[in-house]
């Protein structure tokens, strides 16, 4: 499965969840199908969320998960997971006993050229996790003012020097190509590519309205666990459950947030701005 995307903290997450065999979990950020297929070992039964058809296309094709699928122990449903409430009833997947979100981009739209999401990949500038999404990393480099595009990359980019690099930005355009784009950002591209990756598929709202939809349809005492690669979305998850633990809803299971061993790190690079957190319901 890694040859797709290599699950990040696998064990920690799948052993916060407390599986229970025949318990009914949900995998929102499905990737690869590491998660999933650790939850499935564990006997719990998964229902499987991505909004990237690519994504659900190649785990339905892996043979360690056809007999799952025949057996319904897992379902996979493409949807953004805005749309998890309706997803899980509609699917009649309750009593939910947790819920995993792994975040962020998968390795393999970070490496597939055609969809565009690397600066050091020459490819369309996409960045859509969706592809039917209507706005592409290009329409909004093309189309924003220079405030607008200084915005996007000083909150979701954390970029200092944010208006002189839209200004430099939108000097150079129009932009068809990653590598175009690349070539204006220099230092700056990495932070300036994740920035429009997270304004196109517009993810910190993403996690302001399932996050609350998925301690909806929790059971009592159901976890909720949600990994994070970017200080904004920690600190979003961080603060909701803080909230939810002031007023009674529930207790965080984890007062600092859980990260990768030395051991994971050596293996996954990667990971090292992985962090987790957990929420159990009352």
């Amino acid at each position: 499965m890694s040859t797709f995307h290599q699950p990040v903290l696998l064990q920690s997450a799948c052993t916060w969840l407390n599986i229970q065999p025949k318990g009914r979990y949900v995998d929102a950020t499905l990737g690869g199908g590491g998660h999933a297929a650790e939850i499935l070992r564990r006997g719990g039964l998964v229902l499987g969320l991505d909004q990237d058809q690519e994504a659900l296309d190649y785990v339905s094709t892996l043979s360690s998960f056809q007999l799952a699928l025949s057996s319904k122990k897992l379902i996979l449903i493409r949807a953004n997971f805005i749309h998890l409430e309706e997803v899980v009833t509609h699917q009649k997947w309750q009593p939910v006993s947790g819920i995993l979100f792994d975040l962020g981009a998968s390795w393999h739209q970070l490496v597939t050229p055609g969809r565009g999401f690397s600066f050091q990949i020459a490819g369309p500038l996409d960045m859509r996790m969706d592809t039917g999404l209507p706005n592409t990393a290009a329409d909004l480099v093309n189309n924003l003012s220079a405030k607008q595009l200084a915005s996007l990359l000083r909150s979701y980019g954390e970029i200092p020097a944010a208006l002189s690099l839209a200004k430099r930005i939108i000097d150079h355009k129009p932009y068809t190509t990653t590598a175009e784009l690349a070539t204006v950002t220099g230092t700056w591209s990495r932070q300036a590519f994740q920035a429009l990756r997270m304004a196109v598929n517009d993810e910190l709202t993403a996690i302001t309205t399932v996050l609350p939809q998925a301690l909806k349809v929790l059971r009592p005492a159901g976890r909720m666990v949600v990994i994070t690669f970017h200080s904004l979305e920690d600190r979003l998850v961080k603060n909701l459950f803080q909230n939810w633990s002031k007023t009674g809803l529930g207790q965080t299971l984890t007062p600092r947030p859980v990260t990768p061993d030395p051991e994971e790190l050596a293996a996954n690079p990667k990971s090292h701005s992985a962090k987790l957190r957990v929420f159990e319901k009352n």
